[in-house]
């Protein structure tokens, strides 16, 4: 059986990650329903039995793939291997028609593309709309003719820029990019054919050049650096394909044998163009070094300071943000753009972190894609999504520095103002930073506090209404929901994705503090937090006749774990999954418990198991 696009996304995710995974993180990841995530695991658990690896799940921790690592390398070679399967996802379909638009100068019918992507007449015409639209960001044109079929129309070099963006997007499969700068490095031939697009005209070409650049390098033993080497490689491909049914990147002047300097990277272009029986032609031999053609202006003529000032202000006006004070990121987007913008020969920039970026911070990387497009329109040989991934990084650093500066005037409303309240405060600030606690106040004193301290955001146990300020209601001892209903505001004030908004404390052991009244206090919230929330979570209700005592026992359990008196013993065969309901309750409050406080916590849902077992056989109990 074959994965669909999303379902290989899913493996490549489950395969990367360090540990578990929930099915709602793979959601969000993939952008469908948790529901729909279900079925695609059904589906990934029989692949993945085919492949000799498990995937496994288990409550309160996610899902998981089983395999060494031998094994997970080669689930990553399947994936990719899948690439030259039959079925293609849409981003993909509109990938292989512009390659195989690019392998003709004429025209290519709706037939022959509808059958090389093997989709229906209508996939086809909607894709096409699209990729008309596709190809304008690149200054290309989709011309169509009837009873002709469609070409590409533009420049040569606006064609060949295209088909480098497309290709080095390619590269941000990790097992490619990896086992390329392997076989580079080594000076090793790759043990199969690598899948660069599952287009067989330019795959077939790309790893004919790479062996050819290897074995030259074994010869010349030096050789340029694996991120030159490949964007030579892949303009080399894109070259001999487009050059081979005259597709000209501008005359046709040939390079004289003394013009050429015989480095490594002009004998790898004469054996490659000798390989195909190829004239090597001054303007195309220029393009396949990286270099300017024709004496166009270079990226060197920039006024990079006030470009880089521009970029700032107007990615900060898209996205509704000030960068303008943060005067970091001016230095480092500006050395940045100097050393992409000033080189003689252009490296096709590869990132592997342009998915995530677009998912996390989709309006920031459009706000850049934008202004950079504007600014460079004119050095089309730079603009790719990884030259904007690249830049978002730095505006991204901005923003988590400018986050952790900046907090959330938060005021807390309780009743009394102060009994629960801490309880509330003691919960959430260890779950969302960026929060300054302003005070804390009873339902008749809110409104005056929160002028007083000007509230920016108001948690309350308790609805407000008719108040200028956002007001978070959550229960009494906030739950999950709660937690990302707060973690949702505090990014919307600070302007800030919500994936910033994270707790970066460590779980550490509580310690009693040195004033004996704050001690005291919050022991007591500490106590009666774990208690209630271990009512909640453990499956078994505790029996009203032994409730005063399991509170008393887990009152005490906590006093003995900060103060290192914690029971010893040998371990029991409790179940696994109560004993980590248990542990992670008290690891969400700073303490670590061990096996046997655990199994005396768990004797009373025994004990009260049994007493309603024995109120099924009998009419009444006396106690």
């Amino acid at each position: 059986m074959s994965l669909s696009n999303r379902q290989r996304q899913i493996v490549l995710q489950l395969i990367s990650a360090e540990g578990a995974v929930t099915a709602k993180q793979l959601a969000e990841s993939v952008a469908v329903s948790v529901r729909t995530v279900k079925y695609d695991l059904t589906d990934i658990r029989d692949w993945l039995a085919a492949k000799d690896s498990v995937l496994k799940s288990a409550p309160r921790k996610g899902i998981w793939i089983e395999a060494s690592e031998a094994a997970r390398a080669a689930l990553r070679e399947k994936i990719d291997d899948q690439l030259a399967d039959n079925y293609l996802a849409p981003n993909e379909r509109i990938l292989r028609m512009i390659l195989i638009l690019s392998q003709t100068g004429d025209y290519t019918t709706q037939q022959q593309l509808q059958a090389r992507v093997n989709v229906s007449q209508t996939t086809v015409n909607n894709d096409l709309k699209k990729l008309a639209v596709y190809l304008e960001q690149f200054n290309v044109k989709l011309i169509s003719k009837n009873y002709y079929g469609y070409k590409l129309n533009s420049t040569e070099l606006a064609i060949r820029r295209l088909l480098e963006q497309l290709i080095t997007q390619q590269l941000n499969r990790k097992t490619l990019m990896a086992e390329l700068v392997d076989s580079l490095n080594t000076k090793t031939e790759p043990k199969r054919a690598l899948v660069l697009t599952g287009e067989a005209t330019f795959d077939h070409a790309f790893n004919t050049i790479l062996k050819e650049a290897i074995r030259l390098g074994k010869q010349e033993g030096d050789m340029p650096d694996p991120s030159t080497l490949i964007a030579t490689i892949i303009r080399l491909t894109i070259g001999v394909i487009r050059q081979g049914f005259n597709q000209l990147v501008n005359s046709y002047h040939r390079v004289e044998q003394s013009q050429t300097d015989q480095q490594y990277s002009d004998k790898l272009i004469m054996r490659t163009l000798a390989f195909y029986n190829l004239p090597a032609l001054t303007d195309d031999y220029d393009y396949y070094l990286g270099q300017s053609v024709n004496g166009k202006v270079t990226p060197q003529d920039h006024n990079l300071v006030a470009m880089t000032h521009r970029i700032i202000l107007a990615v900060g006006a898209l996205v509704d943000h000030d960068f303008s004070h943060d005067s970091q990121l001016q230095e480092n987007l500006y050395l940045h753009l100097s050393q992409s913008l000033g080189k003689k020969s252009q490296l096709l920039e590869y990132s592997p972190f342009t998915q995530d970026i677009k998912q996390e911070y989709p309006a920031l990387f459009e706000a850049i894609e934008k202004t950079v497009n504007k600014e460079l329109a004119g050095d089309q040989a730079v603009l790719s999504e990884a030259f904007v991934s690249f830049i978002a990084l730095h505006f991204m650093v901005s923003l988590n520095r400018d986050s952790q500066m900046r907090t959330v005037r938060v005021a807390y409303v309780c009743a009394t103002g102060i009994g629960i309240t801490n309880l509330i405060q003691q919960r959430i600030a260890s779950a969302i930073p960026n929060i300054e606690l302003v005070g804390f106040a009873s339902i008749d004193d809110a409104r005056a506090l929160i002028a007083r301290e000007h509230s920016e955001l108001v948690i309350s146990v308790f609805p407000l209404k008719n108040l200028e300020v956002q007001v978070i209601e959550v229960r009494p001892l906030p739950n999950a929901a709660d937690i990302a209903a707060i973690r949702g505001a505090v990014a919307k004030k600070l302007q800030v994705p919500l994936a910033q908004i994270k707790s970066q404390q460590p779980v550490v052991p509580i310690r009693p503090k040195p004033n004996l009244e704050q001690q005291t206090q919050q022991t007591i919230l500490t106590m009666f937090s774990i208690y209630s929330e271990l009512k909640q979570q453990l499956p078994t209700t505790i029996d009203p006749y032994y409730g005063d005592a399991f509170m008393m026992h887990v009152f005490l359990a906590v006093q003995r774990i900060m103060f290192d008196k914690q029971y010893q013993g040998k371990l029991n065969q409790d179940d696994p999954k109560l004993v980590g309901t248990v542990e992670h309750v008290f690891s969400d409050h700073g303490l670590a418990i061990n096996r046997a406080e655990v199994h005396a916590i768990l004797e009373y849902l025994s004990l009260s198991h049994e007493v309603s077992q024995e109120g099924d056989d009998t009419t009444g109990r006396e106690r």
